[in-house]
C-alpha cells in the first residue's frame, strides 16, 4: 500500500512537473511573443521619427547617405539585428543588411507580403518566435514581428519586419525556472510564485528597456536634446499660451567638410559641443532641439508678461556664435568650426509651422550673407528662401534625369592659333527656361552633397564627346572641393577612361589652390594616383590665392592658368599687369610647366601673352564656348583669330 501510495505520489509530481514544464515552456513562449511585438512597435514608432522623410523612402525604396546611417544605428537598438521596410501595398522595399544598405538602390518589384499586408490590413500587430541554431546568421532564438509603420498623425504609411533577439530572454526565463525547480516536490506553491515572480522581473525588465525606447523617442541620443517631435510638441503648446517668444534655427557651417576630413567620430564631438554651447547660452526654460545632422533649433520661451524681449532673444544667438567660433579640440583633431542662424519672432497668428519656415529662410539669408552670423526674419528673405527652394528641386530633378549641358571653349596654340583642346563647362537650366549660373548652382550641389554624382558624370560625359571627336585634341574639366573628399575620384577617372578610350594624357582636370589648403592625406593620395595614371593636372586661377610654391612642388602640377584679372588688367594697367604674368611666365618655365591664360577678349591681349610666351590661350575671342558641334569642330580646324 505504501509503495503504491509513494508510486502515485511519484507518478503525480511527474505528471505535475510535466505539466508545470509544459505550461513553463508555453508560457515563455507566448511572453516572449507578447515581448517581441512590444518591442518591434517600439522601435517602428522610434524609426518612423528617425529616418527623415521615410514615407519618400517607402515611395522610393532610395535611402539617402543619413537615411542608410540612421537605418544602420536603428538595426542596432535593443534587441533588434535587423529589420525590412514595406510599403502600403505590402511589398518590400528595403532591408536593413550591409549588402542592401551599401548598393542603396530600389528593390524591383515584387508581390505583396501575406504578412505585411495582413498588419496594413488589420492594423493588428503579430510575432512568430523561430529557432535560429541551424542557421548561421541568426540568434539562437529570435522572434519575426510583424508590425505598423505610422507616420506623425497616426496613419498607416507601410509595415515592418522587426527581427528581435530574444537568446537572452528564453535564459534568463530559463534560468529563473531552474532554481524552483528542484522544490516542486517540496513546496507546491512555489510553483504557482514562480511564474509570477519571473513575470514581475521581467515586467521590470522590460519597462525599464521601454523607457529608454521612449527616451529615445523624445530626444536625441547623441546630443541630449530634444528631438523634432518632441520640440514641436512643446513648442505648439507654448504658443497656443502666447509664451513663445521666437524661433532659432542654427546649424554648423560647412559641416560636411568636418567630417570628411576627421571623420564621424570628430563631427559627433563637435556637434556634442555645440549641444553644450547652447544649453549655456540660453535660459533653462527654452527649448532646445536637435532636428538632425547640424540642425538644431531653439525655441525662446517668453519670461515675463508684456512685450516680447527681442534684445534679450539676439543676445544670446550672438553668444552663441560667438562661442561656437572658437577653436574645438578632440584629440588630436582641431576644428575652426562657425554657426549660422536664422531668427524669426513668434507673430499673432500662432502659426508654428510658419514660425519654423520664417526662421529657416532667415538662416538662409545668413548663410548667404557669408555664414558666421545671424539674421532676423524679413519679407525678402521669404522670396529669396522661396526661391532658394524651387532652384533645390531643380537641381534634384537635374541630378537624377542627367539634364545638365556641357558646353566647350577652345583652347588655342599662342604661337598657330590652332585649336589643341577644349575646356567642359557645365551649363543648368531652370524650370523657366533660363540659364542658371555655375556659380550659383554648384555651390548648392556641394551643400546638397550632388556635386560628386554631377561631377562623374561631367567627366565620363566630356571624355567620350572629346574621344569621339578626333584623337589629338585635349579636354580640360573643373573639380569641385567635395569630389576629392569622398575618395572615389580616381576610379571614376579610371572608369571614364575606360569607357571612352581616351588617352590619360589628353584629360586635364583643373585644381584650385584652396583644395590644397587642409593638407588633407587623402588628396594627396588620390593626386598621386592621378598622376601615376598619366592624367594632366593644372592649378586653375594661379596667382588669386596663396599661391604656394610648395603646391607645385609636392604635386608636380603639369600647367599653370593665369587668372583673368591678370588677363583683363593688362588694358586698365598694363605695366604691373604684365610684371605679374611675366613672373608666373618664369615661375613656369623654371618648373617645366606649360602656362594658360584665359579671358582674353581682344587681339592686343593675345599679342601681348604670345609675345611675353603663354603657350595656351582662351577667351572669347577665340569663341564662346558651344556645344561640339560640326561648326564648333569646323573652326577648331581651320585655326581661329577672333570671336565666332
Amino acid at each position: 500500500m505504501v509503495f503504491r501510495l509513494f508510486g502515485f505520489l511519484a507518478l503525480a509530481l511527474l505528471v505535475l512537473a510535466g505539466g508545470i514544464t509544459f505550461a513553463t515552456r508555453t508560457s515563455v513562449h507566448e511572453a516572449i511573443r507578447r515581448e517581441s511585438v512590444d518591442k518591434a512597435l517600439h522601435h517602428a514608432q522610434y524609426m518612423a521619427s528617425q529616418i527623415r522623410d521615410i514615407e519618400g523612402l517607402l515611395e522610393s525604396g532610395w535611402p539617402a547617405p543619413d537615411q542608410i546611417r540612421t537605418m544602420r544605428d536603428l538595426r542596432q537598438l535593443g534587441d533588434v539585428f535587423r529589420f525590412k521596410l514595406y510599403d502600403s501595398a505590402g511589398r518590400l522595399v528595403l532591408l536593413s543588411d550591409d549588402e542592401a544598405l551599401q548598393g542603396a538602390q530600389p528593390l524591383p518589384a515584387a508581390e505583396p507580403d501575406v504578412e505585411a499586408l495582413q498588419v496594413i490590413t488589420s492594423h493588428v500587430p503579430f510575432a512568430a518566435v523561430k529557432d535560429g541554431t541551424q542557421k548561421p546568421d541568426r540568434p539562437d532564438l529570435y522572434a519575426e514581428a510583424y508590425v505598423p509603420l505610422l507616420n506623425a498623425d497616426g496613419e498607416i504609411i507601410g509595415a515592418s519586419e522587426v527581427y528581435v533577439d530574444q537568446t537572452d530572454t528564453r535564459g534568463y526565463f530559463h534560468d529563473s525556472f531552474s532554481r524552483f525547480a528542484l522544490l516542486l516536490t517540496i513546496v507546491c506553491a512555489l510553483l504557482f510564485s514562480v511564474p509570477y515572480v519571473a513575470y514581475l522581473l521581467q515586467k521590470k525588465r522590460t519597462e525599464s528597456s521601454q523607457d529608454e525606447v521612449e527616451y529615445l523617442a523624445r530626444y536625441d541620443a547623441l546630443t541630449g536634446l530634444m528631438n523634432r517631435r518632441e520640440f514641436i510638441g512643446r513648442a505648439n503648446a507654448l504658443l497656443e499660451e502666447g509664451k513663445l517668444s521666437a524661433i532659432c534655427y542654427l546649424d554648423a557651417d560647412k559641416f560636411k567638410a568636418i567630417n570628411d576630413i576627421h571623420g564621424h567620430a570628430v563631427g559627433d564631438a563637435f556637434l556634442v559641443h555645440i549641444a553644450g554651447i547652447l544649453r549655456s547660452c540660453t535660459h533653462h526654460s527654452d527649448l532646445l532641439a536637435r532636428f538632425g545632422g547640424d540642425e538644431f533649433v531653439i525655441g525662446f520661451k517668453r519670461l515675463g508678461e508684456g512685450h516680447v524681449d527681442h534684445e534679450g532673444v539676439v543676445a544670446r544667438v550672438q553668444s552663441i556664435i560667438v562661442n561656437a567660433a572658437e577653436t574645438f579640440h578632440h584629440e588630436d583633431a582641431v576644428i575652426e568650426g562657425t554657426m549660422s542662424a536664422g531668427i524669426a519672432l513668434a507673430g499673432q497668428k500662432r502659426d508654428l509651422n510658419l514660425t519654423l519656415s520664417h526662421a529657416d529662410a532667415a538662416l538662409y539669408h545668413s548663410k548667404s550673407n557669408g555664414r558666421n552670423t545671424f539674421s532676423v526674419y524679413g519679407e525678402q528673405m521669404g522670396e529669396d528662401y522661396r526661391k532658394r527652394m524651387a532652384l533645390q528641386a531643380c537641381l534634384r530633378k537635374s541630378t537624377k534625369e542627367k539634364n545638365f549641358t556641357i558646353l566647350y571653349q577652345r583652347l588655342v596654340d599662342a604661337q598657330t592659333e590652332q585649336v589643341v583642346g577644349y575646356e567642359a563647362l557645365l551649363r543648368m537650366q531652370g524650370e523657366d527656361g533660363s540659364e542658371i549660373s555655375p556659380s550659383v548652382f554648384i555651390p548648392i550641389a556641394e551643400e546638397l552633397g550632388l556635386i560628386g554624382e554631377i561631377g562623374a558624370w561631367v567627366i565620363r560625359a566630356a571624355t567620350r564627346e572629346i574621344a569621339e571627336l578626333d584623337d589629338h585634341s585635349t579636354i580640360s574639366v573643373n573639380l569641385s572641393a567635395a569630389q576629392l573628399w569622398d575618395g572615389e575620384l580616381p576610379e571614376i577617372v579610371r572608369s571614364a577612361l575606360e569607357e571612352s578610350g581616351l588617352a590619360p594624357h589628353r584629360l586635364e582636370l583643373e585644381i584650385t589652390e584652396s583644395l590644397l589648403l587642409d593638407d588633407d592625406p587623402a588628396v594627396a593620395y588620390q593626386i598621386d594616383t592621378l598622376k601615376e595614371m598619366g592624367v594632366s593636372l593644372a592649378m586653375d586661377d594661379f596667382g588669386t590665392g596663396f599661391s604656394s610654391l610648395g603646391y607645385l612642388w609636392r604635386f608636380g602640377f603639369d600647367r599653370l592658368k593665369v587668372d583673368r584679372s591678370f588677363v583683363a588688367g593688362l588694358e586698365r594697367d598694363p605695366e604691373r599687369s604684365r610684371q605679374v604674368i611675366e613672373t608666373i611666365l618664369m615661375l613656369g618655365n623654371r618648373l617645366n610647366m606649360q602656362v594658360t591664360a584665359e579671358g582674353i577678349e581682344t587681339q592686343t591681349q593675345s599679342k601681348i601673352l604670345s609675345d611675353l610666351g603663354c603657350d595656351i590661350l582662351q577667351g572669347y575671342l577665340y569663341g564662346r564656348p558651344a556645344p561640339l558641334d560640326a561648326t564648333h569642330v569646323q573652326g577648331a580646324a581651320d585655326g581661329v583669330s577672333r570671336a565666332s
